[in-house]
């Protein structure tokens, strides 16, 4: 096992999946990717005709704090792995974040995913896998980790 991916979100879960994605990787010496995917969707709802909604700014706005705030959890999850941050990389992407997740790890060369059960948009806690876990598992054929 050469390649783990460890996509994070700052969630509790995504810790635990650090946690297990670093043990793997110190009995195993692999390299680790950490993954922040920035999934930034909204709602299009029709306007009545002649009605013009100037998103522009907001956008702007929205996605620049989006990618300051994926590069902090980027970075406090590479410290989560103290002596053995050299062996990591982290990476953040725009897009679907279990399309993003699957795509990253098949044009990448990743032997494992490992993500946690629930990330920070989870709404029934303990009782659902997760919708982005749920859907990586199933689309993928890399082996995945799911932590709890």
């Amino acid at each position: 096992m050469k390649k783990i991916l460890i996509p994070i979100d700052g969630s509790e879960f995504s810790d635990r999946a650090i946690e297990e994605g670093k043990e793997l990787a110190k009995a195993f010496g692999s390299d680790v990717v950490l993954l922040n995917v920035i999934d930034i969707r909204f709602p299009i709802y029709p306007l009545e005709t002649g009605s013009f909604v100037d998103l522009g700014p907001t956008l702007e706005i929205l996605s620049e704090t989006s990618r300051t705030d994926s590069e902090k959890i980027l970075q406090a999850g590479k410290e989560k792995f103290g002596d053995l941050a050299d062996k990591v990389e982290i990476q953040s992407m725009e897009g679907n974040a279990s399309t993003g997740v699957i795509d990253y790890a098949e044009e990448n060369g990743i032997d494992l995913i490992v993500m946690g059960s629930q990330g920070l948009s989870a709404g029934l806690r303990g009782v659902l896998l997760g919708s982005v876990t749920n859907r990586v598992i199933h689309n993928t054929k890399i082996p995945v980790l799911v932590v709890k």
